[in-house]
């Protein structure tokens, strides 16, 4: 692709009678939870064997009934927990014990909340088949809060206009079939403007992007994956670090696949402070994305915080005439300061069509099609092909 770089030690665990003396008690961050047909009867007594060799004396892992455990990693964080998942998943498939599904859910308050994020889920039929897709994962979070919030990952495609390439995808958080129609991004957490909350959905979203990739990348994966972060996110110092953090943790080989947007940003906020929240993050992913909130929003100094390009998101209640408008001046601005354009929501090909004609770059929309379940590779898409998709339907 030629933009974007080419578009392009013995038994460590206790039984659940046992306490910590010297520790107080609280609520798990982790749960494991293992269950087996219930015709292996004989699962329990081999399953310790194979799992304790990987649990800490601080883990627990306590037998329910005959055919299922849960094991509670009280001292890990969700990366470590998530690992220790994979390592006794790939332990007990390779036993060939019998058909099992594992799930792993972190638990904790913020902010008076509770949170539940599946971090992981996996399931294998006999003789250690897994029985997920090659492209599947599954992460999806509750949020208590307002009502309870089920969401599941979608992933928007994203269109390189100029070379006529599907090239990505946005990873979303999304609420399909509601009266409202589907709801993704930010509309997920309805009405709550608790800011942990949407630190957490941040959070859960680059996790996620980043373990697509990690899952896919073996698999000859091609596309660009975009993940969106919030300027309210950045905007605290604890929730910035976090981010940092996690962004610091992406090897090398990842970073050509990986994309951030900083999204939701008030349109009075100084290039200064803008540059202050964005420090740091140009050096984790391949490109960084800034929405601007208005064509008036200054396009020229976010060149110089590391963007490469702009984005933004289309007026539902503007005609075509007014967005082209609107367009060309974003275009004209960006094509000065050397960064690319992304139009988001763009639902009529039509305007597709006028985008490109004006140099428009990278644009996601309902004219590609509705948000899917699974991220493809990259492929040849041109305007013929979505209007022949547009007549076929």
């Amino acid at each position: 692709m030629s933009d974007i770089d080419n578009a392009a030690d013995d038994t460590r665990f206790k039984d659940s009678t046992n306490t910590r003396a010297s520790e107080p008690q609280k609520l798990p961050g982790q749960v494991l939870s293992i269950v087996f047909d219930q015709e292996m009867q004989s699962s329990a007594s081999d399953l310790e064997h194979i799992v304790a060799a990987d649990l800490t004396p601080w883990d627990l892992i306590l037998p329910v009934g005959s055919d299922r455990f849960l094991i509670l990693f009280d001292r890990d964080d969700v990366d470590t927990a998530a690992s220790k998942h994979k390592i006794l998943t790939q332990r007990i498939e390779a036993a060939d014990i019998g058909p099992f599904q594992s799930q792993l859910v972190d638990i904790r308050p913020r902010g008076g909340k509770l949170v539940r994020t599946v971090i992981g889920e996996s399931a294998a039929t006999a003789h250690g088949q897994s029985a997920e897709t090659e492209n599947e994962i599954s992460v999806k979070s509750t949020i208590c809060a307002d009502g309870n919030t089920d969401y599941e990952v979608g992933y928007a495609p994203m269109w390189n206009i100029r070379n006529e390439v599907l090239m990505g995808y946005a990873v979303l958080p999304v609420i399909r079939n509601t009266q409202e129609g589907d709801l993704y991004g930010r509309q997920v957490l309805g009405a709550s403007n608790h800011p942990e909350q949407l630190d957490a959905l941040d959070t859960q979203m680059l996790k996620t992007q980043i373990e697509t990739a990690e899952t896919l990348l073996p698999k000859n994966f091609t596309s660009l994956l975009v993940s969106q972060i919030h300027f309210d996110t950045l905007s605290s110092s604890t929730s910035r670090k976090t981010i940092l953090e996690i962004a610091k943790k992406i090897p090398p080989y990842m970073k050509g696949n990986l994309m951030a947007s900083i999204v939701d940003i008030p349109s009075s906020t100084p290039s200064s402070t803008l540059a202050q929240r964005m420090s740091g993050l140009s050096e984790y992913f391949r490109a960084v994305s800034i929405s601007i909130p208005s064509s008036d929003f200054p396009i020229a100094p976010c060149a110089a915080m590391g963007a490469t390009s702009v984005s933004y998101r289309i007026p539902a209640d503007l005609s075509n005439a007014a967005i082209v408008a609107e367009a060309r001046k974003i275009i004209g601005a960006a094509k000065s300061a050397k960064l690319l354009t992304v139009f988001e929501e763009v639902s009529d090909l039509n305007l597709a069509v006028a985008l490109k004609k004006l140099g428009g770059v990278f644009i996601t929309g309902t004219c590609l099609g509705g948000i899917e379940q699974t991220p493809g590779n990259m492929k040849q898409l041109t305007v013929k092909d979505l209007q022949d998709r547009s007549q076929a339907a």
